[in-house]
Formats: C-alpha cells, sequence, structure tokens
C-alpha cells in the first residue's frame, strides 16, 4: 500500500513539474493569442460578409441559367435584325438621293409658282369667285 501511495506521488509530483515548467510556454502562447483576440470582432464582421456572399452566389447559381438564354435569345433577334438594317440603309441611301433631285427640281419651280400666285392673286375675277367656293 505504501507502495502505492508512493508511486501515485511521485507521478502526481511529476505531472506538477511538468506543468509548472509548462507555465512559460503556455504564457508566451496567450501573448501570442491576444492580438488574435482583438481581432475576433473583425471575424465575426468577416462571417456575416461571408454569408451573404454565399447568398448572392446561391442566387447567381441559379439566375444565371435564365439570364444566359435571354441573351442568347437577344443575339438571335439582332442576328435577324442585322439584314433588315442593312437593307434599310440601302433604301434611306436611295430616298435621300430622290430627295436631293426632286429638290433640285423643284428649287426652279418654287420661284415660279410664287410669281403665278401673285398673278392669279391680280386678276379681276379672283374676289367674286372666293366666296362661291363651298366651305
Amino acid at each position: 500500500m505504501l507502495r502505492t501511495v508512493l508511486s501515485l506521488t511521485t507521478r502526481v509530483a511529476t505531472g506538477l513539474v511538468s506543468g509548472v515548467l509548462s507555465l512559460p510556454r503556455i504564457a508566451d502562447a496567450l501573448e501570442q493569442l491576444a492580438p488574435l483576440a482583438q481581432a475576433l470582432p473583425q471575424v465575426v464582421e468577416l462571417r456575416g460578409t461571408l454569408e451573404r456572399l454565399e447568398q448572392l452566389a446561391t442566387f447567381l447559381a441559379n439566375e444565371l441559367p435564365e439570364a444566359l438564354h435571354q441573351l442568347e435569345a437577344v443575339r438571335q433577334q439582332l442576328a435577324d435584325l442585322a439584314p433588315k438594317i442593312t437593307a434599310l440603309a440601302d433604301d434611306t441611301g436611295q430616298l435621300d438621293e430622290s430627295i436631293r433631285v426632286l429638290a433640285a427640281a423643284l428649287g426652279p419651280l418654287q420661284g415660279t409658282t410664287e410669281r403665278l400666285g401673285r398673278l392669279v392673286d391680280r386678276l379681276p375675277d379672283r374676289k367674286r369667285r372666293g366666296p362661291a367656293l363651298p366651305g
């Protein structure tokens, strides 16, 4: 029994000595952990941000295929419109040329029309015909 008590006492003493010898290392470790403890609020903020990013990533993963499908439909519509737009551009060029030709032809006629209008206004019979026209 004495041996058991001595053995147990020896083990306890050895453990205590080991624990006491570890105290400086534990103190050093605690000193190194102190700055990390100050950073814990920032870590908590980062966790909230990461959770929000995860929600956004999930949303994008769900919505991205639909958006891609819509973009492909728009691309196809634009591809279908390209020849029509080219044809319209050609027609617009032709219309511009027609307008130029008409303007060149009507320019000299404008002066003639104005002179003819003044001449018609001077006709003596002009005043009598005016009221007889149906309104």
